[in-house]
This record gives structure tokens, C-alpha cells and sequence, in this order.
């Protein structure tokens, strides 16, 4: 089973109904059709949760990798371990029983997992997870040596100019992005949120913004606080 984005909320890992249908290999519909007919079954908050509201559009705006299938959805369900073991009872097919076991594992239970081995959960598996471990690790020491210092330097160098934004400075990107979108339509102007992202990849020359590169971090915020939206966008 592939990574995927890890989903929480309320403290516990949830998936979305869409990713439901995509590892059994059927539709969301069939997972609708089944959860309204053993509907009594289900308990919200234990085996999912409903996302309404101002919850569904802050939750579309921080999860728009996996946009497709859920935007056009009046309500967003985020299922539970529990709730996805009624899913696999309900289609009980020998291969919903044997996703169901690889989800668990691989993502449900990963953490519990990796603690019960007392093996560090955040290993660095990657080129730029390695470099970054490395150069926090150093950084950490206090170092006598000039030349090794000056090693550390120009490693940093290297990791934020090739490591994309990290986690928190996708977050600041996002918050920047909310508060331009609402100062300029307090001032008249029309806009939304995915015109600065768009303005964002073009000026970076990236596919999607969350591949800004780390040392263009401040940049990205000065451009997003400074935009206004062509004449033609109003």
C-alpha cells in the first residue's frame, strides 16, 4: 500500500469516503448505499465524523491534494479504523477483508506499531530527510572547530535551497493566503483563494505550491501579502 496523507482529527486517524471506495476497488456510492442501509450501526464520533459547514471548506482548503470527489460533496465523512471495519463487514469480499488489514497496519496502526518496537517514528528515509536530520544534529552540537562551522553553513545552504517548504511553512502559506483573500474582499476587490495559489506556482515555476523550494519561503509570503488581482479578475 502507498503513503498517503495522514488525515486526524479530533486526535485519531480518519480517511475520507473517497479513499474508502478507492482501496475496496468500488465507488463512493456503494459506500453511501451501505452505510445509509446499516446506518443504526454506525455511531458518529466512534466510527466517523461529519464535516459541515465552515469544517467542510477549512477542511477542503488545508486537504486540496485530495479535492477530487469530495468539493461537490454538501457533507464531508471522515471514517474512523472502526468505522472502516463496518465498510469491510458490509462488502465482505475476501479482498475488503485483506485491504482492511493493510490499511490498519499501514496506517491506522503505524505509529502503535513502530512504538511497541521502540523504533523512532520519524526516521529519515530520504536524501532530503537525511541532509535535514543531519545538519539539525549539528547544529545542536556546540562546535570549536571554524572550518566545521563554516561546513554547517554552507549545508544549510543546500537543504533550503532543494528541500521544499516544510509543514509549518505550508501552514504560514495558507494563513497568508486566507488573510490577503480577506483583506482585499473587505476592500472591494473579487478574488479567491486559488488565484494567489496559481499566482504562487507560476512565479516559482512550480506544479503545485506545497514545491516552493524552503529558501523561498519569505519571498513567498511578501508576494502573497503584497498581491492584488489583475484589473480583470474584479
Amino acid at each position: 500500500m502507498g503513503a498517503m496523507k495522514i488525515i486526524e482529527r479530533n486526535g485519531i486517524r480518519v480517511i475520507t469516503t473517497v479513499q474508502v471506495a478507492n482501496f475496496f476497488g468500488t465507488e463512493t456510492k456503494i459506500i453511501s448505499y451501505n452505510f445509509n442501509y446499516n446506518k443504526d450501526r454506525y455511531q458518529e464520533g466512534v466510527h466517523y465524523i461529519v464535516l459541515k459547514g465552515e469544517e467542510r471548506k477549512e477542511f477542503l482548503f488545508n486537504n486540496m491534494e485530495i479535492h477530487d470527489g469530495l468539493k461537490h460533496a454538501k457533507n464531508i465523512y471522515l471514517w474512523t479504523e472502526k468505522g472502516v471495519f463496518l465498510h469491510a463487514k458490509s462488502l465482505g469480499t475476501d479482498q475488503a477483508w485483506d485491504v482492511y488489514t493493510s490499511l490498519v497496519d499501514d496506517y491506522f496502526n503505524k505509529v502503535d506499531q513502530l512504538q511497541r518496537m521502540n523504533v523512532p517514528t520519524q526516521l529519515p528515509t530520504t536524501i532530503e530527510d537525511i541532509l535535514i536530520t543531519a545538519l539539525t544534529n549539528m547544529k545542536e552540537m556546540k562546535f570549536e572547530n571554524q572550518e566545521l562551522k563554516r561546513a554547517v553553513s554552507n549545508l544549510s545552504l543546500v537543504v533550503d535551497n532543494e528541500v521544499h517548504l516544510n509543514d509549518h511553512q505550508l501552514a504560514e502559506v495558507q494563513t497568508a493566503v486566507k488573510q490577503r483573500v480577506f483583506y482585499l474582499k473587505q476592500n472591494g476587490y473579487g478574488t479567491h483563494y486559488q488565484t494567489i495559489f496559481s499566482a504562487l506556482k507560476t512565479h516559482f515555476s512550480v506544479p503545485k505550491y506545497n514545491k516552493i523550494k524552503r529558501g523561498d519561503f519569505d519571498k513567498a509570503i511578501d508576494i502573497i501579502k503584497g498581491w492584488y488581482p489583475k484589473k480583470s479578475d474584479n
